[in-house]
């Protein structure tokens, strides 16, 4: 039986490499999987690089399955409550999945999943080849937004940067600019099909919240994007399962997120989280990060 690596539902780039990263080096086996399609700035590195997407995973009861770049389970697999999880890494906060028995469980405050797989190639004294280490050096840069973001450690750096010698990345800063650029080409997608390039959804106490982000160099872009995304998740509230929807549109050159939101007591949380009172949006200067200046204070303002 195949032992499937996968990362999260609506996966972004770090999770659709780690995966393969992890799988390359587990080797026979073992073979990556993902929950979602592909988004351009993920199919702008897999074909940089010449790699397939993983196989498009369904129902994994049953299955044994590795976690990556999460541990919670509504963002997981579906059956994952009856798969036999063997392992995580990840680098978010500790969610509710539980295991029958031990199992290795790696949770590093790290910028980036990729890293931790790095540190693991390392610990076995082996080396990723050119193909994967350009992706594992892609998924730090997209989710550091190329060492941006408050998220990102020195580890993280350090590691990129060793990682795009072995790909032959000769100027790390000009090849994240033509990833972020792959990855907002924005015209084209219906809205929904925005609002889930990269989505997840959290819960606090008896509340259920979905927090989506889209991060592009261009905050002209963002500027028209955010009307339509505005109207779209009001209209469109029920569709999604959720109590509240939170969606960041980050620029990147700014170093800031405009946030939008929708459902009831979402102002109130975002008044006591952010400590604003604007009535439908907010502007957030310095904040980029989902993960460490989002949910944590969302998190808390609804419990």
């Amino acid at each position: 039986m195949t032992i499937y690596i996968t990362g999260h539902k609506n996966p972004d780039t770090d999770s659709i490499c780690s995966a393969i990263g992890y799988a390359a080096l587990k080797g026979e086996g073992y073979a990556a999987g993902r929950l979602g399609n592909v988004n351009p700035e993920t199919q702008f590195v897999l074909d940089h690089f010449g790699m397939a997407a993983p196989e498009l995973l369904g129902d994994m009861a049953g299955q044994e399955i590795i976690l990556v770049d999460h541990n919670e389970a509504a963002q997981s697999a579906d059956g994952i409550e009856e798969a036999k999880i063997l392992e995580i890494l990840d680098h978010h906060k500790i969610g509710g999945l539980k295991t029958s028995e031990p199992i290795l469980f790696c949770n590093v405050p790290v910028g980036c999943t990729a890293t931790i797989v790095t540190m693991f190639y390392k610990q076995n004294g082996k080396t990723p080849d050119a193909k994967v280490a350009g992706l594992l050096c892609s998924a730090i840069l997209s989710d550091t937004l190329a060492f941006r973001s408050p998220t990102c450690t020195e580890t993280d750096k350090a590691t990129a940067l060793e990682l795009a010698a072995i790909a032959g990345i000769e100027d790390v800063e000009a090849y994240a600019k033509e990833m972020f650029v792959a990855g907002s080409e924005l015209g084209s997608k219906t809205e929904k099909e925005i609002l889930y390039l990269d989505f997840k959804k959290f819960n606090s106490g008896n509340t259920t919240f979905g927090v989506g982000q889209v991060s592009s160099m261009s905050g002209e872009e963002l500027q028209e994007l955010k009307p339509r995304m505005q109207a779209y998740m009001e209209e469109s509230f029920a569709e999604h399962g959720a109590d509240m929807l939170f969606f960041m549109l980050t620029d990147i050159m700014d170093e800031s997120t405009d946030l939008i939101y929708c459902g009831e007591g979402a102002d109130a949380a975002v008044k006591a989280a952010f400590k604003s009172d604007a009535e439908d949006r907010t502007y957030l200067k310095g904040v980029m990060s989902r993960k460490k200046q989002i949910v944590p204070q969302l998190t808390d303002a609804l419990k």
